[in-house]
């Protein structure tokens, strides 16, 4: 099959390090790759065999989504293509718009998180053939609203990279560690107020990603007296080396759809603080015990000084299997084959 990835830039974030696997891996498995972006620094993760279109598909402009649609379509009729997978809300729009000026085209969608309250904005997934999610949470997301006769399936996100086992930190100062793309709704300022009060123990927090929050989450750091305890690194492509390197992962996102890093912490075996999320819960088989409040300052504080004074007892455990990425690609090819004649047998070249 000649398939097209999109989503809005290859840049920090897990969608951004998600989609390079999905394309790589059914590159391997014979199929014609392309992925259209507006680009970025995780662009040097796609293989030689899979093709980077840039397009301005990070845009919420109408006119230029609309542009971008002309031309998709125009690859669409150029390359004989099978099968446009959006992975964002916009690139939704733009793959449901080429649809309409390429009809024998099919459309699918990944929810990477939860869109339940983007109704409006998600139109254009009710006329997909196919939505993949990334946890049964994802999907329940969407079943109030998407039509019956739409197929959805989960697959939940592969384990990325060969990871380490724990190590813990080497220094005095307990290292602790948010890896992620920096916005509000991933590292809420709520986590600098709760340790801004325990000033009296020896802490280093490590900010490894980027993104729009993190000039707010450096002056946020400095009002409350604790800049100098706060290093932003920027963005790294060392996981695994980091992880293993610390004393405590903070998973302190206000929503999410599966949680890649924390997952990978757990598969390390790195002690972690988490928010109570629905996906948390489910991934975790947690009933809520050992999780916190998202956003909630004192419940993070108390949290903090347990860790500090050697009482917090870490009991998060991954409850479920997670596919190999090559096991994660193959699911992904049967399930555009429930839709598209043209699928090929699932067996890599050699």
């Amino acid at each position: 099959m000649n398939i097209i990835h999109i989503l809005p830039e290859l840049e920090d974030g897990g969608v951004e390090r998600l989609v390079p696997v999905y394309a790589n891996e059914q590159a391997l498995l014979g199929h014609n790759i392309s992925v259209i972006s507006a680009g970025g620094k995780l662009e040097s993760l796609l293989s030689p065999e899979v093709r980077h279109i840039r397009m301005p598909v990070h845009r919420k402009n109408p006119a230029i989504g609309l542009l971008c649609a002309f031309r998709l379509a125009r690859i669409i009729a150029r390359g004989d293509v099978s099968v446009i997978h959006a992975h964002s809300r916009v690139p939704a729009w733009i793959c449901c718009v080429a649809k309409r000026l390429a009809p024998r085209v099919k459309f699918f969608f990944t929810a990477h998180s939860d869109y339940a309250k983007y109704k409006l904005g998600m139109w254009p997934v009710k006329h997909a053939d196919g939505v993949t999610c990334v946890s049964q949470y994802a999907l329940n997301s969407l079943l109030n609203w998407l039509p019956a006769n739409v197929p959805t399936n989960v697959i939940y996100n592969p384990v990325i990279k060969k990871l380490l086992p724990w190590r813990g930190g080497s220094g005095t100062a307990k290292r602790l560690l948010y890896a992620g793309r920096l916005s509000p709704k991933k590292f809420p300022l709520a986590v600098l107020e709760a340790l801004a009060r325990h000033r009296e123990h020896a802490w280093v927090l490590d900010i490894f990603g980027d993104g729009p929050f993190r000039q707010s989450v450096e002056d946020r750091a400095r009002e409350l007296g604790i800049g100098d305890r706060v290093i932003l690194h920027g963005f790294s492509d060392n996981i695994p080396e980091i992880l293993a390197d610390c004393d405590l992962l903070l998973h302190s996102s206000m929503a999410e759809g599966f949680g890649l890093t924390l997952l990978e912490a757990l598969l390390s075996g790195v002690p972690v603080i988490a928010s109570d999320l629905p996906a948390t819960r489910e991934l975790t088989g947690s009933d809520g015990t050992g999780l916190l409040p998202p956003g909630d300052a004192e419940a993070w504080s108390e949290a903090f000084g347990a860790f500090f004074d050697g009482k917090y007892v870490h009991s998060l455990k991954l409850a479920v299997k997670l596919p190999t990425p090559d096991e994660a690609a193959k699911a992904m090819i049967r399930f555009y084959g429930e839709t598209v004649r043209d699928a090929v047998p699932l067996v890599r070249t050699t």
